[in-house]
Parts: C-alpha cells; sequence; structure tokens
C-alpha cells in the first residue's frame, strides 16, 4: 500500500542512512554519490513521494518520482527495497506506472537505470508489456570495484 512519505519521513531516512556507501545505493542514484531523498513537508505539485508498507503498517519501501503537467510526462523515478525480495515493492511500482499510463493519461513515462540491477528484468517485462523501449549506453559508469555498468533508459510513449 502507498501513503504520502511524510508521514514516515523519519523511517523512510533512517532507512537510507542505513544504505550509504552500498550497492544497493548505488544503483537508485545511479552513482557512488551518497544520497538521502528530500522529503518535503510541504511538497511541490510535480513531486510525489510515498512510503511503501505491508499490510501490518511495517515499511517496506520509498517511490518517489516527478510529473511535468506542461509537456504531459512523468520522469526523476526512485524507488528503494528496504525489504529486499517483497514483491509489494513491484506490486506498488506496477500500481504507480498503471495509474499514470491508464489513469492520468501522460503522454511519456521515462526512467534511468544502471545494468547490474536486479530489478531490470521487471524493468524490461512492464517496458514491453507497455510497448516502449529500452536504450542502453554502454560502459558509462565505473564502480568501486573497477566495474564498468552500462546505463539504461526506459521509456513508454503512451498513444491514447
Amino acid at each position: 500500500m502507498l501513503i504520502p512519505a511524510i508521514l514516515r519521513k523519519d523511517e523512510i531516512l533512517h532507512e537510507f542512512q542505513k544504505l550509504q556507501y552500498t550497492d544497493d545505493l548505488m544503483y537508485e542514484v545511479g552513482c557512488l554519490d551518497n544520497y538521502m531523498p528530500d522529503i518535503a513537508d510541504e511538497p511541490e505539485k510535480e513531486t510525489y513521494q510515498y512510503a511503501i508498507v505491508d499490510s501490518n503498517d511495517k515499511l517496506v519501501g520509498y517511490i518517489g518520482y516527478s510529473i511535468d503537467w506542461y509537456s504531459s510526462q512523468a520522469h526523476r523515478f526512485g524507488l528503494m527495497s528496504f525489504d529486499r525480495g517483497n514483491p509489494l515493492i513491484g506490486m506498488a511500482l506496477f500500481e504507480v506506472m498503471k495509474k499514470l499510463i491508464d489513469e492520468l493519461k501522460l503522454h511519456r513515462i521515462s526512467w534511468y537505470m544502471v545494468s547490474g540491477n536486479p530489478v531490470e528484468r521487471h524493468y524490461d517485462k512492464f517496458c514491453e508489456k507497455y510497448n516502449g523501449r529500452k536504450i542502453v549506453l554502454r560502459d558509462v559508469f565505473k564502480d568501486r570495484l573497477g566495474k564498468y555498468h552500462d546505463s539504461i533508459t526506459y521509456e513508454i510513449i503512451n498513444e491514447n
């Protein structure tokens, strides 16, 4: 279930603090910088931030994105699981994407990813389902161990 992130701000920030200097955070941010989401007390009209909670009200993840209403596009997605392997994360993301495409009928949805992220195959399937495309730029990012990763962009154009 999605609830406004502001309701669980301290918990979300604490979970992100635990992930500093990890590969999980590297995949979230797409670089070696550390990151804490800026969960605003009064969000801007273009910014949407949610805590993902289970049926027992336990925090399991975070999702945030922006909508440019003028150009009818959603972008700047951030997704983090605090409970690795929990299917609620994927279900929450699917719920958000479905709303953006089917209810809000946004024209364009795009997001970025670093190769090696375990969620890549799920993104591939989702993109395929909505006739999107995957653009891969080779060897854009080098991790702490010297391994190169591709930068991947997904885009879905809604023709409705």
